[in-house]
């Protein structure tokens, strides 16, 4: 009977395949993180531009709530207030600067000593948070008084924004106008009938980009109240 020896030698692999098979499985791994870096990116984009859009959105639909909610009242002291330039409310429109008398003041604090009318100012300039970026900045004073001039507390209401531009509607002359001054001769006690507000922001790629709506006044002969 023949007997066939055995085989001293083992199956493996050989130097050169293992280091082929580290190079692909390096380069698969390699590929797996890249795509979800890529991954991780596209996300962190597209949550950027919906924090743009949303901050975007919520600012104009506030700005275009409260101009809605300008007012004048005629209910005022004569003798104290000499005059139509000097009435505790007043819509003052300008083309860059918008401040005006509302009926739609939030208490926040219980028993603090207010209504629900006040005093807002909007206006572009340097933000407070922010010193290299303009936005649009909103100030509010929760009491109308005759010693308001200037208001100091502004807060960030749509960040990097680069200009604003406000035009007010006309219906005698039946055309948008600049300017808009209840405490002037030309509009003693009238508001305007709409506002058209441009917005100069920046899209999601970065560039310039106009945005535009308007807001409709509610009330816009004064009130007697």
């Amino acid at each position: 009977m023949r007997v066939i020896p055995a085989r001293s030698d083992r199956g493996g692999f050989t130097l050169a395949e293992v280091m082929v098979a580290v190079a692909v499985t390096s380069f698969i791994g390699f590929v797996a993180v890249s795509s979800m870096s890529v991954g991780f990116r596209a996300k962190e984009v597209v949550e950027q531009e919906a924090d743009m859009y949303r901050e975007l959105r919520s600012g104009m639909s506030r700005l275009v709530r409260e101009v809605s909610m300008a007012f004048l009242s005629n209910n005022y002291d004569t003798g104290r207030f000499r005059d139509n330039q000097d009435r505790p409310t007043f819509f003052e429109g300008k083309e860059k600067t918008l401040s005006f008398t509302m009926l739609g003041h939030q208490r926040l604090t219980r028993d603090a000593k207010e209504s629900d009318q006040s005093v807002v100012f909007y206006k572009v300039d340097r933000d407070p948070e922010e010193r290299r970026l303009t936005s649009l900045l909103r100030c509010e004073i929760p009491v109308i008084s005759e010693e308001i001039k200037e208001c100091e507390s502004w807060e960030t209401l749509i960040s990097d924004v680069s200009e604003i531009r406000f035009q007010y509607w006309d219906n005698v002359k039946n055309e948008w106008v600049r300017e808009w001054d209840t405490r002037d001769s030309e509009y003693p006690n009238k508001l305007p009938d709409r506002v058209f507000i441009e917005l100069t922001g920046k899209d999601e790629l970065g560039k310039e980009q106009k945005y535009v709506t308007q807001a409709r006044i509610n009330l816009v002969t004064a009130l007697g109240l």
